[in-house]
Formats: C-alpha cells, sequence, structure tokens
C-alpha cells in the first residue's frame, strides 16, 4: 500500500502514513528507505536480548511501549509500524516516532547516533553532546543567532563517508526548546507549537537557516554545568574520548539487543582518532549564554 506522506532526514526517504509536518517533503524519484505504517503491534517480543521500562529489544527488532501513546515495532531499519492508543493524538505520536522509535531504526541501519545537536560552522559540522537539558539545542540555536546553520537537533547521525571520513547528516529542520531557553534567545513562544500538549516545550522551525548537506565533523563537544562562575574548555584524549563517545550514544541501551554492536563502537574509535573532543562546563546558574557561546567560537577560531 503506498503511503501518502514523503520526506527525508538524516539522507532517508521516508514514506509515512502519519504526516510528518515537522520534516521536508522528499523528492519523487528518491528511493524509498522507511516506511512507517499503522497495525497490529504485541505488547512484548518473544526472549529479547535486552529489555527496559518501555523497550524489548532483538536482532532485527525493538518494541518501544509509551502508555496513552502507542506502541511501535521497529524492523530492520526500514520499518516501523505503529499501534496507537485510541486517545493519542498526532502530535504525541511524532514525537517518540520522531525519537526513541528513530533512533532505533537508526542504529539497525549500523548509524553511530550521538545525543547531540549540530551546527555549521565554515563547511564542517560542530556537534554538542550531553545530558537532556544541559543546553545541546538552545547552545546550537545561539549559534544560529549568530549566523550559523543547524544541521541537525537531539539526534546526530554520523556515517563515513567515501574518503572515510567522519560525516554528521542533517536531521529534523527544527529545534525543540523550553520557555527559559526560547526567553533566553529572545523568541516568542506564542505563535510555536508544543511538541507534547501536556508539555512546555516549543518546536522552533529553522526554515532557510537548517544545514541540508552532510558535512565532515570539525569539532566535539560535550556539554556540562557545574556550581562554579567561570567557563571551562578542557580537550579529551586518548580512551577518554572514546568513552564520553559510548557514553553519549543515543538511547545506548537499545545496542544491546542489536546486531553490529562491533561495528558500533569501530564506529566511535574512528570518530575519536579523527575529531578533537573538548569538555565545555559552564556555571549552572545564571546560564551566561551569550559568553559561553563566545567562548566557544574563540576556541573553533583556534
Amino acid at each position: 500500500m503506498t503511503s501518502p506522506f514523503s520526506h527525508i532526514a538524516f539522507g532517508l526517504r521516508i514514506d509515512s502514513a502519519l504526516e510528518l509536518p515537522q520534516l521536508l517533503s522528499a523528492q519523487a524519484d528518491t528511493p524509498t528507505a522507511v516506511t512507517i505504517e499503522y497495525g497490529p503491534v504485541p505488547e512484548h517480543l518473544p526472549d529479547p536480548l535486552a529489555s527496559g521500562v518501555r523497550f524489548d529489544s532483538s536482532p532485527g527488532k525493538l518494541l518501544l511501549r509509551v502508555d496513552g501513546v502507542a506502541r511501535y515495532l521497529i524492523t530492520d531499519g526500514n520499518r516501523i509500524v505503529i499501534e496507537r492508543d485510541p486517545a493519542a493524538q498526532d502530535i504525541d505520536i511524532r514525537v517518540f516516532l520522531l525519537g526513541s522509535a528513530f533512533g532505533a531504526l537508526l542504529h539497525q541501519r549500523q548509524d553511530f547516533v550521538l545525543h547531540g545537536s549540530a551546527i555549521e560552522w565554515e563547511g564542517e559540522a560542530v556537534v554538542f553532546m550531553g545530558n537532556s537539558g544541559v543546553g545541546k539545542s538552545t547552545t546550537s540555536t545561539a549559534f544560529r543567532k549568530r549566523g550559523h546553520a543547524v544541521l541537525t537537533d537531539d539526534l546526530c547521525v554520523v556515517r563515513a563517508g567515501p574518503d572515510g571520513r567522519m560525516l554528521a547528516y542533517p536531521g529534523f529542520p527544527q529545534s525543540k526548546l523550553w520557555l527559559d531557553s526560547l526567553e533566553k534567545l529572545g523568541f516568542s513562544p506564542d505563535s510555536l507549537t508544543r511538541i507534547r500538549e501536556k508539555i512546555e516545550k516549543r518546536a522552533l522551525p529553522l526554515g532557510d537557516e537548517f544545514s541540508p548537506n552532510p558535512l565532515p565533523i570539525k569539532k566535539l563537544y560535550l556539554l556540562r554545568s557545574h556550581n562554579k562562575e567561570e567557563f571551562v574548555l578542557k580537550p579529551s584524549e586518548g580512551p577518554q574520548k572514546f568513552n564520553l563517545l559510548k557514553n553519549n550514544t543515543y538511547r545506548f541501551g537499545y545496542l544491546a539487543g542489536i546486531e553490529g554492536k562491533t561495528g558500533h563502537f569501530q564506529q566511535a574509535m574512528q570518530l575519536a582518532q579523527q575529531t578533537p573532543l573538548a569538555i565545555a562546563i559552564r556555571p549552572r546558574q545564571g546560564f551566561q549564554l551569550d559568553e559561553f557561546v563566545a567562548a566557544l567560537e574563540a576556541d573553533l577560531r583556534t
């Protein structure tokens, strides 16, 4: 059955039964890489290799459960089946589809997936990694206001290019920001769509400030905060770089049930060998966003 909506993200054409207005439309001659459809999904996978509160994972399959929203069955890196809760709204279905479910699909495709945002800097990509709430989207949007296009937000897909250099791929042309971040950045939330009905996070469309092409990665930053007043930039070297990349893999727990875990570690090693990484620490109180971004800009110029 032909899906009514065709989109593109991470270099993949996605044919979907659910419209995904956050994504760019795919060109008609682009071959389909991923299909998204509605159908029955079991509550559990039989004999999973890995399980969590919300998921079961086996080679070639991952089942994601979100109470009150939907169950998602992701298979072979090319298909997602959704069984939605009758009371769920499309906006809620999409947020988990384009987050955890799509992250699982990308892992199944043997992509290296970081929990990070990325911007374009003079023809290359700069990636900001870190835990939820540390300021990845806020930092990338601050760079956007300084004239740097955003490549991806939250899910950062990395693949080796033809020459072996690791490339970051464009994701969804929007950033997701909490109200306090929007205020710091000078955006009004009034005209912005909530990413879910029950939370105060908004989707900020990127428009022409979205970078649509894969870019070689210039530098990686791991964002952290502390209770001190100064900014700290600490280069990371050797095994620490590999461990930081592993620890900032998107939904790392999914890999326990996915074939190709060895390939994931090889990709992490390849990225660590090619790309400098620094730990960027900012004051926890009073974010001081302009000063933080200025410090990162100065580091990138040197």
